[in-house]
C-alpha cells in the first residue's frame, strides 16, 4: 500500500479562481469539519492572515493571554524549511488575528496585527504577540493533564468544511483520543477531519464546565474535507498541557528596557538601573519590573530585581529618570507616567518615586499627579538640581504643538522636589521662535559649573544644500528660579546625522562642568560588522567644544540595540558611559542583554569592558 505523509497544517494556502470568477482563499493547515457554532462561541478563537496577495494563507489560533495567541509554527513556516523552530522575533509577512468573530462577515471582535514570535523548538507551536492587548474576551486556560485515549476532545476552527472552500464562520466537531506521545496526540473522527485553515486550532476539554486548551491541531490527512479524496480521518495535535511554564514565561518576557544611573547605595560609585516592561500577566495586568547593577568599582554585581509591579503598571506608559530627590545622599527613581484620558477628555499623567532604601527600592509612590490637561505622550522628562537646593527636580521637555504662524512652540516644565513630593510644574521656558518639539533630544547636567543643573538639548537641524546633516546643541542654564533662553553652544560643521545620535551628558574630564557624549550609528562595515562611534562634546563653560572621537568600535557593536547611560562608577571623579546591550534572543525567545561600561581617561575612552551577560528572566 502506498501510504502518503499526513499533510502538515502549514500555510500552503492559496488564491484559487472561482467558477464565478470570485477569488476565495484556501487557507493553510487543515481545519475542522464540523458544525457552525453559535455567535460568540469560543470567543477566544482567532482566525489568523498570514501574508498578503497570491502568498496569503490562513490559520486558526486561541488567545491564552491578552496579548498572545498560541498557534501552530508551521503555520509561519516558509516553503521548504523546518515546520519548527522559527526564527524569534517578528514574523516573516504580515499577520492579523481577527478574534471574538465567529461569524467573519460581521464586525464584532477585535482585529490586530501579530508583531512577534516566539516557537518552540520540540513541538509544532508558536506564541503570536498582538501589537495590543485584546482586553474584553477571556483567554482560554491550558489543561493541567495529558489527553488519554479514548477521551474526547472538541476541535474548533476557521478552515474547510465538507462543503466549502472558504467557510465564514467557526466550526467545531469531537474528536477521539487514539494515543498520546511525548509532545503529540493522535485523533480521529469518523465522518470528519482537521481541514486547510484550521491549522493552530483548539482541541479542548470540557472539564467542570470550564473549557481547557489540551492541543492545537498539526497535521491531518484530510478525510471529508472539500476537494479532497482521502479517506483516512486521522489527525496530530500538539500537545498544551505541559506547557504552562512555557507559555507563562513568554508573556512575561522582558522588552523595551530603559536605563538609568545613579548611586542607588550611597557608596560614592554609580550603579545602573534598568526598567523592563514585562507586558500582563494572566488576570490582564499590565506588568513592569525594576533591576539594578550595583557598581563594586572594577565591575557590576550579577543585576538584581529590586522590584515587580503586583497591580497592573505598564512599562509602556513609563518613562524613567533619575536623581536624589529627597536629598539623603542615595539617587532615586522616578517614572512620568501616562494615566490615560479623562472623562472630560483631559490628559492625566503621574509621576511615581522609587524611593533608595540603600538596599533596594521601595513601592512606587505618586508624588505628582496633574490636575489640568498633561499630555504624557508630548513629554521628555530630565533630572538635576536646578534650583541648586541639594535636592533633585524633574523637568519636562514639552511639545506645545503649532502656533497660527505655523511657528513650533516647546516649553520647559520645572518640578521642584520639596523632599516627600514634587511641586506642581512651574512654566520654566517658552519657545519664542521656531523649536521643534520632535526634532529635540534633552539631556540635564551643570555645563557652567556655578552648582545648578541646566537643560542642554541636542537639535536635528536638517540637511544643508550640500546635503550634509545638521546638528545642535543648546544649552538653557538655569538662574535658579527659571531656564534663561538658550544659545547655541555647538554647530555641526561636518555632516552629524541627529537621527543616529544618543546624548547622554557627564563630567568625562574631571574639572566639574558636565560635559556631552554621543554615541553614534556609523553604519555597517564591508563585512557586516556593526561599527559604533563615541564623540565627546567638552564643555568650555560657555559652549561645547567641537567633538572628539573618543572610541570606534572594532569588533560589531550594533547602535541600534544599545542604550547608553552615564556616571562616575569607578569613584575616580570622571564619569564613564555604560550601555545595555541586547545581544540576542535564545530559542524560546527570551531575551540576552549585555552591560557594558566605557571608562573615561579625562581625555579619551578605554575600550569597553563587558561586565555581565544574560537574561532577567
Amino acid at each position: 500500500m502506498n501510504i502518503q505523509p499526513f499533510r502538515r497544517v502549514q500555510g500552503i494556502a492559496a488564491l484559487a479562481a472561482m467558477a464565478a470568477g470570485v477569488l476565495a482563499l484556501s487557507s493553510s493547515a487543515q481545519a475542522v469539519v464540523g458544525d457552525a457554532v453559535a455567535d460568540g462561541t469560543y470567543a477566544f478563537t482567532a482566525k489568523l492572515d498570514i501574508g498578503e496577495g497570491d502568498t496569503k494563507r490562513a490559520c486558526t489560533g486561541s488567545l491564552v493571554d491578552a496579548q498572545w495567541i498560541l498557534t501552530a509554527s508551521s503555520c509561519f513556516a516558509a516553503a521548504g524549511q523546518p515546520a519548527f523552530p522559527l526564527p524569534a522575533g517578528a514574523p516573516a509577512q504580515k499577520t492579523t488575528a481577527t478574534i471574538g468573530r465567529t461569524d467573519l462577515t460581521g464586525t464584532g471582535g477585535k482585529v490586530v496585527e501579530v508583531t512577534e514570535l516566539v516557537s518552540r523548538s520540540d513541538r509544532d507551536l508558536v506564541m503570536a504577540k498582538l501589537a495590543q492587548p485584546v482586553t474584553d474576551i477571556a483567554p482560554v486556560l491550558l489543561a493541567d493533564s495529558a489527553p488519554v485515549a479514548g477521551e474526547s476532545l472538541r476541535a474548533v476552527g476557521y478552515g474547510r468544511t465538507a462543503t466549502s472552500w472558504v467557510p465564514d464562520r467557526l466550526h467545531a466537531g469531537t474528536f477521539d483520543v487514539t494515543a498520546t506521545g511525548a509532545t503529540t496526540v493522535a485523533v480521529t473522527r469518523d465522518g470528519g477531519a482537521i481541514c486547510k485553515g484550521d491549522a493552530g486550532g483548539p482541541a479542548l476539554r470540557e472539564q467542570n464546565g470550564t473549557l481547557l486548551l489540551a492541543a492545537v491541531h498539526s497535521a491531518s490527512w484530510g478525510a471529508g474535507c472539500f476537494g479532497s479524496d482521502e479517506t483516512r480521518p486521522g489527525a496530530v495535535e500538539s500537545r498544551t498541557d505541559d506547557l504552562t511554564d512555557w507559555v507563562t514565561q513568554v508573556r512575561g518576557l522582558p522588552k523595551d528596557p530603559q536605563v538609568a544611573s545613579g548611586d542607588f547605595n550611597g557608596d560614592g560609585r554609580e550603579d545602573i538601573a534598568a526598567f523592563y516592561d514585562n507586558g500582563t500577566g494572566p488576570d490582564g495586568k499590565n506588568r513592569a519590573s525594576l533591576f539594578a547593577f550595583y557598581s563594586n568599582g572594577t565591575g557590576f554585581a550579577e543585576p538584581k530585581r529590586v522590584w515587580a509591579s503586583t497591580g497592573s503598571f505598564s512599562g509602556a506608559a513609563s518613562k524613567l529618570t533619575s536623581g536624589d530627590y529627597n536629598g539623603d545622599g542615595k539617587d532615586d527613581l522616578a517614572v512620568l507616567y501616562n494615566s490615560g484620558q479623562a472623562a472630560d477628555g483631559k490628559y492625566a499623567t503621574t509621576v511615581f518615586t522609587y524611593t533608595s532604601n540603600g538596599a533596594g527600592f521601595a513601592a512606587p509612590k505618586q508624588t505628582w499627579a496633574s490636575s489640568g490637561s498633561f499630555d504624557w505622550s508630548k513629554s521628555k522628562p530630565v533630572s538635576g538640581d536646578f534650583n541648586g537646593d541639594g535636592k533633585d527636580d524633574l523637568a519636562v521637555f514639552y511639545n506645545g504643538g503649532q502656533a497660527n504662524d505655523g511657528k513650533y512652540v516647546s516649553l520647559a516644565f520645572t518640578f521642584t522636589s520639596n523632599g516627600t513630593a514634587f511641586n506642581n510644574p512651574t512654566t520654566s521656558w517658552t519657545s519664542s521662535g521656531s523649536f521643534d518639539w520632535s526634532k529635540s533630544k534633552p539631556v540635564s547636567g551643570d555645563f557652567n559649573g556655578d552648582g545648578k543643573d541646566d537643560l542642554a538639548v541636542f537639535y536635528n537641524g536638517g540637511q544643508a544644500n550640500d546635503g550634509k546633516h545638521v546638528s545642535l546643541a543648546f544649552t538653557f542654564t538655569s538662574n535658579g528660579t527659571a531656564f534663561n533662553n538658550p544659545t547655541t553652544s555647538w554647530t555641526s560643521t561636518g555632516s552629524f546625522n541627529w537621527s543616529k545620535s544618543k546624548p547622554v551628558s557627564g563630567d568625562y574630564n574631571g574639572d566639574k562642568k558636565d560635559d556631552l557624549a554621543v554615541l553614534y550609528d556609523s553604519g555597517q562595515a564591508a563585512d557586516g560588522k556593526h561599527v559604533s562611534t563615541l564623540f565627546t562634546f567638552t564643555s568650555t563653560g560657555t559652549a561645547f567644544a567641537a567633538p572628539k572621537q573618543t572610541w570606534a568600535s572594532t569588533g560589531s557593536f550594533n547602535w541600534n540595540v544599545s542604550l547608553p547611560t552615564s556616571g562616575d562608577y569607578n569613584k575616580d571623579g570622571k564619569d564613564d558611559l555604560g550601555v545595555l546591550y541586547e545581544g540576542s534572543k535564545t530559542a524560546d525567545g527570551r531575551r540576552l542583554d549585555s552591560l557594558f561600561t566605557f571608562t573615561s581617561t579625562a581625555t579619551g575612552t578605554k575600550a569597553p569592558v563587558l561586565h555581565w551577560s544574560g537574561g532577567v528572566v
